[in-house]
C-alpha cells in the first residue's frame, strides 16, 4: 500500500509571485524618487562638518576678524551646499550657533518630490546639524 500525496503543479504566476513583483516594483520606485534627496543631504552633512570643524580655528581670532571671517565661511558654506549639495531651496538657511566649547553649525531646507503618474507633491524638510568641540587645547 502506497500512502503517495500527490500534488498540483503550482502556476508559474501566482497571487504571491505578484505581491513580490508589485513591493519590488513600489520599492524601486521609491529609490528612484527619494534616494537622490536622502544622498544629497549626507553631502550636506559632510560640509557641515567640514565647516564647523573650521570654527575651532577662527574662534581663536580677534575680533572684527573673527566675526569676518566666520561669516565668510559661512556664506561659503551655503554657496557649497547650493552646488555640492543640490540644494535649490531659495529659503535655506544656514546658521552658526557658539554655546561655550560647542560650534554648532546648521542648515534648514525644504525639497519637494513629485510623484507620478498622480503629481502627488511630497515636501521633504531636512534640518542637518553638526557640531564641533571650540574649546582652546592646553598642549603644556
Amino acid at each position: 500500500m502506497s500512502n503517495r500525496v500527490s500534488y498540483a503543479k503550482p502556476s508559474r504566476l501566482n497571487s504571491v509571485t505578484v505581491t513580490l513583483l508589485l513591493l519590488a516594483v513600489a520599492g524601486g520606485y521609491w529609490m528612484w524618487r527619494f534616494f537622490p534627496a536622502y544622498f544629497d543631504a549626507w553631502s550636506v552633512d559632510h560640509l557641515l562638518k567640514e565647516a564647523s570643524s573650521t570654527m575651532y580655528r577662527l574662534n581663536r581670532l580677534k575680533e572684527p576678524m573673527r566675526t569676518n571671517e566666520m561669516k565668510a565661511t559661512l556664506d561659503k558654506l551655503r554657496a557649497d551646499i547650493i552646488k555640492k549639495g543640490n540644494v535649490t531651496d531659495p529659503d535655506l538657511d544656514v546658521q552658526l550657533e557658539i554655546d561655550g566649547n560647542l560650534a554648532a553649525v546648521s542648515a534648514n531646507y525644504s525639497l519637494t518630490v513629485v510623484l507620478a503618474p498622480s503629481n502627488k507633491k511630497v515636501v521633504l524638510n531636512f534640518h542637518r546639524k553638526e557640531t564641533a568641540n571650540v574649546k582652546a587645547v592646553n598642549w603644556d
